[in-house]
């Protein structure tokens, strides 16, 4: 579910994601003039810095009876959009698995109070966060991995995951604590590495029918890391390659 506007930026969107097999929903009544935008500048190191023009006006959503509820970043802060999210997360059928990624932007000025808080609401909601290390440093500076993790298993997350680039990724269930390296890869640069991480988990969570496992709270450690192997897969092919282009399942299989 997204705005994509009536023009030439919309039509690129709507055709990449068809050819993908991807399903569109648009949010709102009508589609808006223009699609929003982020320009994405990337350093010698790969690493990437975004101007964002952004419009999240949309209309009351009503996901209906879905296995996976995802959402997360500028959708879950920039109004008048994010209690339009936010009051379709508290709708959201107890069977329906919800994933969130907080993916701050502190570019755009809000109050990291303001962030912060809005961030927490969501997460209570979820059953999966997944955050950065720059994300968790930014909400919560100065606390350790485990600090945060325990706040967000207190707000109800069965499962926590941070991402740390090349230091792989931490995973954190209220009875258990591990960490896993990241996969080897030459880094082009790092457009979508956060994505793809979040959306190769979900696959991997998916496809191996653990939803009612995250959603119980009845995680097992080497299942978790299983699905984490993926998701870390996921996002060391996105990275070795330029721009934000995942990998199809079948990439992703291939190296299972």
């Amino acid at each position: 579910m997204c705005r994509l506007g009536a023009d030439p930026h919309g039509d690129v969107l709507r055709d990449h994601l068809g050819r993908a097999g991807v399903g569109l929903r648009d949010a709102g009544a009508d589609p808006p003039r223009r699609t929003s935008t982020a320009a994405a500048a990337v350093g010698a190191d790969g690493a990437a810095s975004y101007r964002f023009d952004i419009d999240w006006d949309i209309a009351a959503i009503d996901p209906g009876a879905v296995r996976a509820f995802h959402t997360g970043s500028l959708a879950t802060v920039l109004e008048p959009g994010a209690t339009s999210v936010l009051a379709a997360l508290e709708a959201v059928p107890l069977e329906t698995l919800v994933s969130f990624d907080p993916n701050v932007r502190p570019a755009f000025g809000i109050p990291r109070e303001e962030v912060l808080a809005r961030t927490e609401r969501v997460a209570r909601h979820a059953h999966v966060v997944k955050m950065s290390d720059e994300d968790l440093d930014w909400l919560y500076p100065g606390a350790s991995l485990g600090d945060v993790a325990a706040r967000m298993h207190a707000l109800g997350v069965r499962l926590v995951v941070v991402t740390r680039g090349a230091q792989g990724c931490l995973l954190s269930t209220p009875g258990w604590t591990t960490e896993l390296p990241a996969a080897p890869v030459s880094v082009v640069d790092t457009i979508g590495a956060g994505d793809a991480f979040m959306s190769g988990l979900l696959f991997a969570v998916l496809d191996t029918d653990g939803d009612p496992l995250l959603r119980s709270g009845d995680v097992p450690q080497h299942v978790a890391e299983e699905w984490a192997r993926i998701a870390l897969r996921s996002a060391a092919i996105t990275v070795g390659r330029r721009g934000a282009q995942p990998p199809w399942p079948a990439d992703l299989e291939a190296r299972v």
